[in-house]
């Protein structure tokens, strides 16, 4: 006899997830109307995120660019391998997105469990090298917090809030699914 002990996030909740495809009207909502610039954090390798992103901000007419190590590298491998179909006039430089006007840019990024080290994590705290926030600058978190991550997180969108951002969430527009 076998057993297959597993654990999953979210696993305790009831139901069925929703479609990846009620993320992309959220997407289009935020990046469309937002005044400044869109800094969206999810995770590196949630290939199909960036593929959302980088439709939504075509449409609103803006360009995308992407901040941190992780981010850069799996998007690169991915559009090499055709897994993401995103126009290569789409995707500028971060320092060039840094010179663009505000309601041109959307910047992809990791941190959305407010990982202290990570682009969120140290734009909330005033420390991130490249580029510090703006206010009117809109944040959105792209994901569910990880089991554990909550305190870290409110923290984080707490001081990203202080600092003058405007912060999104799933629990304010459904813009993550598990």
């Amino acid at each position: 006899a076998f057993l297959l002990l597993s654990d999953s996030t979210n696993s305790e909740r009831a139901g069925w997830t929703p479609s990846e495809k009620v993320i992309g009207p959220a997407f289009d909502k935020v990046i469309g109307e937002a005044e400044g610039r869109v800094i969206i954090a999810t995770f590196a390798s949630l290939i199909s995120r960036v593929q959302q992103v980088a439709e939504a901000t075509a449409k609103a007419g803006r360009k995308m660019t992407l901040a941190g190590p992780s981010m850069v590298d799996n998007v690169k491998i991915a559009r090499k391998l055709g897994y993401l179909d995103i126009a290569d006039d789409l995707i500028v430089p971060l320092d060039q997105a840094l010179k663009m006007q505000d309601h041109k840019v959307v910047i992809m990024c990791t941190g959305s469990q407010g990982e202290p080290s990570s682009i969120v994590g140290r734009l909330s705290a005033g420390t991130n090298r490249q580029f510090d926030l703006k206010p009117g600058d809109t944040i959105v978190l792209s994901s569910h917090p990880i089991p554990g991550n909550e305190e870290t997180i409110s923290k984080t969108i707490n001081r990203l809030l202080r600092r003058g951002a405007i912060v999104i969430y799933d629990a304010l527009a459904p813009v993550h699914v598990s």
